[in-house]
């Protein structure tokens, strides 16, 4: 047995977790664009993005920008398509649109734990845990966040061409399908 007695109390410690962010639904903005460094790296001409803030406030190289005024979620798609879409909400029917399309990646935060990531990565050609945190470019300021994500991201590829663009990036973890011809 152990005499208690003669220890010193503590007052309760709060419970945390070490490492742990929330991160609010309601975030100041949706608007985070994607910056240089990654798009060299997977080194793909995109036919469109689909969730752009303008061909002149971009790095993505797209035949065509389609931007808010566009309505890239209900405009037509058509080749390879890349799709960093507003983290939110609406992160699930932009994932859906692009697995139906077929050809293309997103940039999503790795949410393993959604519906939505669920879906859409049991539909992906390739998926790549990006290894670190990426610094996306504010979209009301065109500079790097000064803060970290709350949260990794992956890159999720539909059709062969984006799959293996995903693999020869060298920009994480990088998971194929054996069912694909």
């Amino acid at each position: 047995m152990t005499d208690n007695a003669n220890q010193k109390t503590r007052p309760p410690t709060p419970r945390t977790r070490s490492g742990f962010t929330h991160e609010s639904q309601s975030a100041e903005t949706v608007e985070w664009y994607t910056p240089r460094w990654l798009i060299d790296a997977i080194g793909i001409h995109y036919d469109i993005d689909v969730c752009s803030p303008g061909a002149n406030k971009t790095s993505i190289p797209a035949d065509r920008h389609y931007t808010v005024a566009d309505d890239g979620l209900t405009s037509p798609w058509s080749g390879t398509v890349w799709c960093n879409p507003p983290y939110g909400r609406e992160t699930g029917t932009w994932m859906k649109k692009l697995a139906d399309h077929g050809d293309g990646i997103a940039l999503v935060f790795a949410r393993t734990d959604t519906a939505w990531f669920q879906a859409a990565a049991s539909r992906a050609t390739a998926l790549c845990f990006l290894a670190g945190r990426i610094k996306f470019i504010d979209g009301r300021t065109g500079k790097p966040s000064l803060g970290s994500p709350g949260s990794g991201s992956a890159l999720l590829a539909f059709g062969l061409k984006a799959a293996n663009a995903l693999a020869e990036a060298n920009l994480g973890i990088t998971l194929t399908r054996k069912d694909q011809p």
